[in-house]
């Protein structure tokens, strides 16, 4: 069977639409841009939504005697919410190379290649996009949600001095919590939904050239790895 990006689309049929977007026709661009939108909704906002939906919401409506079908889903949406922030993150700008070490080699006592970033920074930089405000503008905090959200929940199964919360801390992204922090997961969710419109927007703008390149290029990697 032929690999697909998203539902009706063929990797056969990229060859023909790539071809005509480095002739710079608009209309293959929308399709594009199209074909990207339905890849996002279909592998990771429809999962995150029908979660949304799932929730059993035990401290609303206390369960009835016998039932085991609950659904207490804030971490599977915050690890999608994550894999979704590096996939977008990703088309934005490409990832920063190791650099060497300028001077004397420093081993034993130090590295002689200067270690890469790995995708950390890339993860903070989509954190202090518009949609976020001024809530992870302080590099610190923005450094402990990547280390204790993104990273506990995705290579531990656990957050790491922060709690999941659905409708609190009220009108805020985050609060402090004991000796940690609390999230607003549905906060943090609307701000990734604004951030994809914004970048959709973008995309359609015949003068972000640059963008569009990153975005060309991510797709070619993408089909070449289906």
């Amino acid at each position: 069977m032929e690999a697909s990006l998203c539902f009706g689309f063929l990797k056969s049929g990229w060859q023909d639409l790539k071809k005509r977007l480095e002739e710079g026709d608009e209309n293959a661009w929308s399709e594009a841009i199209g074909v990207f939108e339905r890849r996002m909704r279909e592998r990771f906002f429809s999962s995150i939504d029908a979660l949304v939906a799932a929730d059993t919401k035990p401290d609303l409506a206390p369960p009835m005697q016998g039932q085991v079908d609950l659904c207490t889903p804030g971490f599977s949406i915050m690890a999608l919410c994550c894999l979704l922030i590096d996939t977008l993150q990703g088309f934005r700008e490409k990832p920063i190379r190791s650099v060497a070490q300028t001077g004397p080699c420093a081993f034993p006592s130090g590295p002689c290649i200067k270690p890469p970033p790995g995708t950390s920074e890339q993860f903070k930089s989509f954190l202090r996009r518009p949609a976020f405000g001024e809530t992870f503008k302080d590099d610190a905090l923005a450094q402990a949600f990547v280390d204790g959200v993104r990273n506990g929940i995705l290579h531990e199964a656990e957050t790491r001095k922060w709690v999941i919360w659905r409708d609190e801390p009220v009108g805020l992204l985050i609060a402090n919590e004991q000796d940690g922090f609390a999230l607003n997961r549905t906060l943090f969710y609307n701000a990734i939904k604004n951030e994809f419109e914004s970048y959709l927007q973008e995309l359609r703008q015949h003068s972000n050239g640059a963008l569009r390149q990153r975005f060309k290029k991510k797709m070619n990697d993408i089909f070449k790895e289906t």
